[in-house]
């Protein structure tokens, strides 16, 4: 039904059920049934009670069904010994709802549903079929059957009987027209009965409004009470309207839509109540209806016209489609919009009116993560949805959220399976339709005015929303009060979902809203006090407390109930002490953030005591600065706030209560100044008062108030002159006998220079308009120079933060400032004089500080640079030589600072980069810098020759003469470093090739690692020159590469192999010397030697491997069995009498050598040579048994790689034959009866031994005509043919001779050829010839039923199984221990 119906006409009451259950006697107290009555005595019983005549929708007139109340139970923890552990809590909870509550108000209708089970088991009237809801209810049976019941649940008329059952089946559909008076009857077999609903009288009976036999599936009213729309099971879709001509009723049918062009399984028209009657759709008369593929949208008036027709995404064929209408507000007005599912996804869809036009854009689509067989709305936000489990799904529109879950599974929902079998065998009903009608619920599942009702198989159940209040007592039932608060809120703030019984004005609904939840609040309060366990320890009170008053506390705030807060909720905990502590603590993050203000004094004297007994006192500062004064008890908080230095509050308490803006500041200055005489606090608590002492002067000088606020106008000069003239005072209030003058500035001083100065210099910027600004200044000037000046216990970095500030303040354009010059003079003698190296760098910074501030118009230069040397300040010579573009001289402060050295290269690099030097600066800048190249080389080697390479590229030889070893090697090496990437030198021109040879030279004795990088990076040496410098020094490694480089192979292999034979000897040597003198040989102590065997070994291995494959086998041969020779004989010198690891080190080096040589040398011809040499000749098998064990494993290797290829390629071979054989014996169908050439029919010419040729592309040609256009090919006997409209290579095929089974004149074998334009195996020549010359040139493959022999003639290709490309290159397995 529409949903825009109005609201119901009977109120739900409250219940909270998850899921609907069955009716339990005992639990419900419902009496014992003596005698079973009989039909009449159900028909005609009467109402027991006053109570039950209401409407059957009324709260006494369901069954009650139990809610899962889910209770919060308190842990009591008595005082055992055992300690809970300590949770940390929130003291200002967000009101942020974690579910939406018990959104559905699910009710059964006992009466309704007691009688219908009476009427099905007891009299025969055959279960429930279908239903009719408006202010009445219908229920229609299996034997034709209807019970009509009114508000009350009394049966008010049974319409039928048994007999009319028999005759026209069970009742299928019902509908109620408006005011109730009529009840329109669908039955099985195809009839129309309609009943007046007020008498029970039979008025009419249609039996010819649509196809016989077919039953009425669907019954829909519109806005017109004279016209009605259904279905039928035949998918057909009429219109019955009923009229009055002269005096006689007539009934005229008219097919909509025809079950034979399209299957319409869902009907729903457009209702509009009164409120909607002006609506520009209203004289239209919408019908929605949906197809198998697609929705369409009909106007039945004036004229019948399709306004809208989409076909729309496929999906199972047993997906149910369901439509329904709801007016809904879109930009300016309330429109209908038409929510459409099928499966998964729903689409809205917004009828627009613009102008005569009617349009259909899409609003929405939700896609769900299940199939929806039913779709409901609940109000214009608001959706229920059925899924294929019977599981209820209430979702919000806008957000998509699913707000609750429901379980309709025991209800046993009525179905089409009721009576749907039996139309099968006598209708023609398609399997789709069947299968939809099975499984939909239309007759079962209907709304009316907000509320769903179920119609099972014994009971009826209604669903509707839960008012907005019952959502909130059904958790309070639940002990969920925070969640309840927090729902509470969500409807304040209209955030809420599914909300219903709230009225529209805003503050109204506020005010409703605020009033629940101040009730919720008090029980809630009310609950945690009682329930509270008494023996329990205070730590577990505590986290009992801390569950609800945060929650309590945090809604009053948002709700304004500030005096409930501070009254009765105060007052129900004070009793309580840890109530009350937990309730103090909950105040802070709403007093913090000014949210909670006129809290009441006692409340704050409380809090103040309790935050001070816990040790809060950082709490207790933060929070007084926020509250007003006047709740305030003075005393109380300016005591304890001297007992712990909350200065803090004690500014708040005398600048707000007593507008005294200089006792903080005096009493915060005595702190700092006892705490440097005693030093009693630590350097974070002087800093942290010194920091605050600052700030605040600050704020008072620039007329603010702190921490946050603004002085009063009135007030502004007042504080500042008093501020003025407390730091100014000789002396403070308090005089001791030892104070020393300016007694504040002094302190001040002492404690931070630096911010006390920059807290000065804003205050001189905000008095700029002042008239007594300058009298001021210069009043603390002269107050500055006296205490720092004369004074000896400041140091160097405080003197200059002093000067820094003079010389800011004396360059300001409007300064009128006076100092005395002398004095500048004094502080340059005092910084350029340091005590001792630690503060050399401090006094340097300090001065660099005064200069760069403005302060060198105040020195005498000469006199500066001298001193500045004198100490070594070079970064303030540089400030100095800067300013006279004195370049030359920057460059030997850098050279001449042992702390910025490295720098030295940026500031060429900058300066030779700026353009806005002159030539001669230029010049003579670079000339400086080649008369201290020595210098540079000596700070970093690379980045001078860095340096040189890109700056001064043209004199690197002239640079390179002056050099001298072991600088030269240094410079070089920065140049040529081959480790460097990418490598920088490039061009030959720069260096000739005598300084790529020195290099050479000089790198084999100092880095003899990277020459052989260097040679394979460098192009600018003579390699005759290199190989002597390499043979000179013996780089074995180097020699060989720049000989084979050469192409010398054999030479560097005989290097190579001298070297190892050397090394070898040499150990030999060593370990019989070692044996001799001690018998067996241990392992350590002949490593190094044994490792530079391995590598040498490896290094020869190496060049081998590289050289081996473009060598021939007796080139390889004679290349490794050198190297065999070499290692076996002195392995098996070495094996004698060595320690065991050093023996398995050495069986390690042949075991190397034997799995390089694998991989070029064949294991037959290893192993024959191993067993000729006589070492071996009368060895064991175990000294060549890893070779042989390798040489099997090879074997067993390759040949599983090779079958398993084997196989793999006649895969393929009998995959693409089986394609082959599968399109050549494919009928085809020729597209046209006609020549594609002759345009002439083809069979025309088969009785004068015409061949017809058919493609698969369908084109059909006469032979003749081909061979005309040259579109036939001769390859030996066989005829090959092209399609002439195509005329592509890929047509081309083998022709194979077959009949037309098309054609019913029987045809000879040849004269019909069937031509494939598909790809014919030459297409991919390649690839088959592959496989059949795998295969062996014939090659039988068996498909499962046939065996398929495959003559290869016509794949005239080369084998290229024996070319070099396609053979596998294996390399052996390694070798096994």
């Amino acid at each position: 039904m529409s949903g825009s119906q109005g609201l119901s006409r009977c109120a739900l009451s409250t219940i909270d059920l998850p899921e609907a259950e069955e009716l339990d006697e005992e639990e419900y107290d419902l009496p014992p049934v003596k005698a079973l009555p009989t039909l009449d005595s159900i028909l005609n019983e009467g109402v027991e009670s006053e109570d039950e005549r209401c409407l059957f929708l009324s709260e006494v007139s369901f069954t009650e069904l139990p809610a899962n109340n889910l209770k919060v139970d308190t842990a009591e923890t008595s005082d055992s010994g055992t300690k809970p552990i300590a949770v940390k809590w929130c003291k200002d909870p967000a009101l942020l709802p974690v579910a939406h509550g018990s959104v559905l108000h699910h009710i059964i209708l006992k009466g309704v549903s007691a009688q219908i089970t009476s009427a099905t088991d007891r009299t025969g009237a055959g279960s429930p079929t279908a239903m009719a809801v408006s202010d009445l209810l219908a229920v229609g049976t299996l034997r034709g059957l209807i019970l009509i019941f009114d508000p009350s649940q009394t049966l008010k008329l049974c319409l039928g009987n048994t007999a009319l059952g028999n005759q026209y089946g069970a009742i299928t559909a019902l509908a109620f027209t408006c005011d109730c008076t009529r009840l329109f009857c669908g039955f099985a077999k195809g009839q129309i009965v309609i009943w007046d609903a007020r008498t029970g009288k039979l008025l009419r009976t249609i039996t010819d409004a649509h196809p016989p036999v077919s039953a009425v599936l669907n019954i829909k009213l519109t806005d017109d009470p004279s016209l009605i729309v259904c279905s039928d099971s035949s998918s057909t879709v009429f219109e019955l309207h009923f009229r009055r001509t002269i005096g006689t009723k007539t009934c005229e049918s008219r097919c909509l839509f025809s079950g034979g062009k399209m299957e319409v399984c869902c009907i729903e028209p457009l209702r509009l109540c009164d409120e909607f009657s002006t609506h520009p759709v209203a004289p239209h008369c919408l019908l929605a209806m949906v197809s198998l593929t697609k929705l369409l949208m009909v106007s039945l008036k004036p004229s019948l016209k399709i306004l809208y027709s989409s076909p729309y995404a496929k999906t199972h064929p047993s997906s149910v489609p369901v439509v329904a209408w709801q007016f809904v507000w879109t930009q300016e007005r309330l429109d209908p919009v038409l929510a459409f599912c099928r499966g998964s996804k729903i689409t809205f869809f917004h009828v627009n009116c613009a102008g005569h036009q009617i349009e259909f854009p899409r609003l929405m689509e939700i896609n769900l993560l299940y199939e929806i067989i039913n779709l409901k709305w609940m109000n214009s936000r608001t959706l229920l949805l059925q899924d294929v489990l019977d599981k209820l799904h209430v979702m919000d529109r806008e957000s998509q959220e699913e707000l609750e879950l429901h379980g309709l599974a025991d209800i046993q929902l009525v179905r089409g399976t009721n009576y749907i079998e039996s139309l099968e065998s006598e209708q023609n009903i398609s399997q789709t339709m069947l299968q939809i009608q099975m499984r939909a619920c239309y007759q079962s599942v209907l709304t009316y005015g907000g509320q769903t009702v179920f119609l099972g198989a014994k009971t009826i159940h209604v669903i509707s929303l839960r008012v907005w209040h019952e959502r909130i007592d059904v958790l309070l039932k639940q002990d969920k009060f925070a969640e309840a608060l927090a729902l509470g809120w969500a409807f304040h703030e209209g955030t809420a979902k599914a909300v219903i019984g709230l009225p529209g004005e805003n503050q109204k609904k506020k005010a409703l809203v605020k009033d629940k939840m101040v009730d919720v609040v008090l029980r809630y309060i009310e609950m945690t006090l009682s329930s509270c366990p008494v023996n329990a320890s205070i730590q577990v009170k505590e986290q009992h407390f801390q569950k609800a008053i945060p929650v309590c506390v945090t809604c009053c705030i948002l709700i304004g109930k500030i005096d409930l807060l501070c009254g009765t909720i105060y007052d129900q905990l004070a009793p309580n002490a840890v109530a009350l502590g937990v309730f103090l603590e909950c105040l802070e993050p709403h007093i913090l953030s000014n949210q909670l203000t006129g809290v009441t004094p006692q409340i704050i004297k409380d809090l103040v005591v309790h935050f001070e007994d816990k040790g809060m006192l950082d709490s207790i500062e933060a929070l007084i600065v926020h509250l007003d004064v006047t709740t305030l008890d003075i005393h109380q908080v300016v005591s304890l706030s001297r007992n712990h230095g909350l200065y803090d509050v004690l500014i708040h308490v005398y600048n707000k209560g007593m507008s005294d803006y200089i006792t903080p500041m005096e009493e915060m200055i005595q702190a700092i100044d006892f705490a440097l005489k005693s030093g009693k606090l630590n350097s974070n608590e002087l800093v942290s008062i010194g920091n605050k002492v600052l700030v605040y002067i600050s704020c008072c000088l620039s007329g603010r108030v702190y921490p946050f606020g603004d002085i009063p106008a009135d007030l502004v000069p007042v504080v500042k002159k008093e501020v003025f003239d407390s730091l100014t005072r000789p002396h403070s209030k308090n005089v001791e006998p030892d104070e020393e003058p300016y007694h504040n500035i002094r302190t001040l001083l002492k404690c931070n220079t630096r911010e006390f100065l920059n807290v000065l210099v804003l205050t001189f910027e905000d008095l700029q308009e002042d008239k007594q600004a300058v009298e001021f200044q210069q009043r603390i000037i002269d107050i500055l120079l006296m205490v720092m000046v004369e004074g000896t216990e400041f140091t160097p970095s405080q003197i200059g933060c002093l000067f820094t500030f003079l010389a800011r303040q004396l360059a300001r354009a409007e300064s009128s400032l006076f100092v005395n010059r002398r004095l500048f003079d004094q502080a340059l003698d005092f910084l350029c004089n340091p005590d001792n190296d630690s503060q050399h760098e401090e006094s340097q910074q300090a001065l660099l500080e005064l200069l760069q501030a403005g302060g060198i118009i105040y020195f005498d230069e000469e006199k500066l640079i001298s001193l500045a040397e004198k100490v070594q300040f070079y970064q303030v010579c540089e400030f100095v030589y800067k300013r006279k573009r004195l370049h030359s001289k920057i460059f030997i402060c850098y050279l001449k600072d042992t702390v910025r050295k490295l720098q030295v290269y940026k500031y060429i690099h900058d300066t030779l980069s700026n353009t806005a030097m002159t030539k001669e600066e230029r010049l003579s800048f670079q000339e400086e810098i080649l008369n201290h190249i020595h210098e540079l080389v000596e700070v970093s080697p690379q980045l001078t020759a860095e340096l040189m390479f890109r700056q001064f590229s043209n004199s690197i030889t002239v640079i390179l003469e002056t050099f001298q070893d072991p600088q030269l090697f240094q410079f070089l090496h920065g140049i040529l470093d081959p480790s460097t990437e990418p490598w920088p030198f490039q061009d030959a021109s720069l260096l000739n090739h005598e300084y790529h040879e020195k290099y050479i030279d000089l790198l084999c004795q100092r880095k003899p690692d990277l020459v052989t990088a260097f040679l394979k990076k460098s192009e600018f040496y003579r390699p005759e020159e290199a190989i002597k410098a390499l043979k000179k020094y013996q780089l074995h490694h180097a020699l060989a590469y720049l000989l084979e480089k050469q192409g010398h192979v054999q030479a560097a292999f005989s290097f190579l192999l001298e070297n190892l034979k050397n090394k070898l000897n040499t150990l030999t040597e060593s370990l019989q010397s070692e044996e001799d003198n001690k018998g067996l040989v241990e392992y350590n102590i002949e490593v190094p030697r044994l490792q530079s065997v391995q590598t040498s070994l490896q290094e020869i291995i190496d060049l081998c491997q590289k050289t081996s494959g473009s060598l021939d086998f007796e080139q390889r041969e004679a290349l490794w069995f050198p190297l065999l020779e070499l290692t076996m004989s002195s392995s098996q010198q070495l094996k004698t009498k060595i320690s065991s690891p050093f023996r398995d080190a050495i069986k390690a080096l042949i075991k190397e050598l034997l799995k390089g040589m694998t991989a070029h040398i064949p294991p037959t011809a290893i192993l024959q040579k191993i067993v000729l040499d006589p070492g071996y000749s009368m060895g064991k098998y175990g000294e060549v048994k890893d070779l042989v064990l390798g040489m099997l494993d090879a074997f067993v290797y390759e040949q599983t790689l090779l079958e398993t290829t084997k196989n793999i390629l006649n895969h393929d071979l009998h995959w693409s034959l089986s394609n082959l054989r599968a399109t050549v014996n494919r009928g085809l169908k020729p597209n046209h009866k006609i020549c594609g050439i002759c345009t002439k029919c083809y069979n025309d010419r088969l009785g004068l031994g015409e061949q017809i040729i058919v493609f698969s592309c369908g084109h059909v040609y006469h032979s003749s005509c081909l061979r005309s256009k040259n579109c036939s090919r001769q390859f030996g006997d066989q005829q090959d043919w092209i399609c002439f409209r195509c005329m592509t290579p890929y047509k081309i095929g083998r022709a194979v001779t077959a009949v037309n089974p098309a054609s019913e004149k029987t045809y000879l074998p040849t004269e019909i050829v069937v031509k494939s334009t598909q790809q014919t195996p030459t297409a991919n020549k390649e690839k088959l010839a592959l496989l059949l010359n795998l295969a062996r040139q014939k090659t039988t493959v068996t498909d499962g039923t046939n065996s398929i022999t495959t003559d290869l003639r016509y794949f005239h290709q080369s084998s290229i199984i024996h070319s070099e490309n396609f053979q596998l290159q294996l390399a052996a397995p390694p070798l096994v221990d």
